[in-house]
């Protein structure tokens, strides 16, 4: 059986359709499609319960993703990790960066061969430092998140709103729940605590998805098991 996109009419391979919550992505569109519109005889009510036959996952015991329920609602929170081996890592080799690069950067102003006055002529040449500068910021600002990162993804059984957050700086991200479809493993490497890590969960919505970490295989099983039991639980009015 081959399922085609009814806009590009490729066909769309079989790791992007997902039998049990009802949906195909094609990739060339990047546009995602209920199956019960492609392919003819398809019953969407069969699959919640093949899925539910197997079992529920539970949260794994070092579950970074904190998820609570509350009626119609649920919340998803990864707190921040703080400072761990890998963040002290960055931390004192940023230290290092950025010490060397200012100590260059005096250097080329030409403070330490004139009686610490800067020579404005050498500015030109003194600002070949500025993508090191980057760099040591931007190393600084990963331990920074590392420390005081967290996501937050809320659904209130009429939306979901998604939330970066790290001290003063906040990313918000609303979208009807209607537009949102299901959740998957995500097929991005989410950075996270110094390191990648090839688990996520892909939460799928019209046009766009949003990419979860998770800190092992075990984890994105059960995080994708919540949320797709919860919008099951919502479409059927629940």
């Amino acid at each position: 059986m081959k399922v085609t996109c009814p806009d590009c009419e490729a066909v769309i391979p079989a790791e992007h359709v997902s039998l049990e919550t009802g949906w195909a992505k094609c990739i060339r569109c990047n546009e995602v499609f209920p199956l019960a519109d492609l392919v003819e005889g398809y019953s969407p009510e069969g699959a919640p319960k093949a899925a539910a036959s197997r079992g529920k996952p539970e949260r794994p015991f070092d579950a970074w993703a904190i998820v609570e329920h509350d009626g119609p609602r649920m919340l998803i929170h990864f707190p921040p990790q703080g400072l761990r081996a890998g963040a002290w890592g960055l931390l004192f080799f940023a230290i290092f960066w950025n010490g060397f690069v200012f100590f260059w950067t005096l250097g080329a102003l030409g403070v330490f061969f004139n009686q610490g006055q800067i020579q404005w002529e050498n500015l030109a040449f003194a600002a070949f430092s500025t993508p090191f500068w980057l760099v040591g910021f931007g190393m600084l600002a990963a331990v920074l998140w590392m420390a005081r990162g967290s996501r937050t993804v809320y659904f209130d059984g009429m939306q979901m709103i998604s939330e970066m957050r790290c001290l003063f700086w906040r990313r918000n991200r609303v979208k009807d729940l209607v537009d949102v479809q299901h959740a998957r493993e995500g097929r991005t490497v989410v950075k996270s605590d110094a390191q990648t890590t090839p688990y996520s969960v892909e939460i799928v919505f019209t046009k766009g998805s949003i990419s979860l970490p998770c800190s092992s295989e075990n984890e994105q099983r059960w995080l994708i098991a919540e949320v797709n039991e919860y919008l099951q639980r919502c479409a059927r009015g629940g």
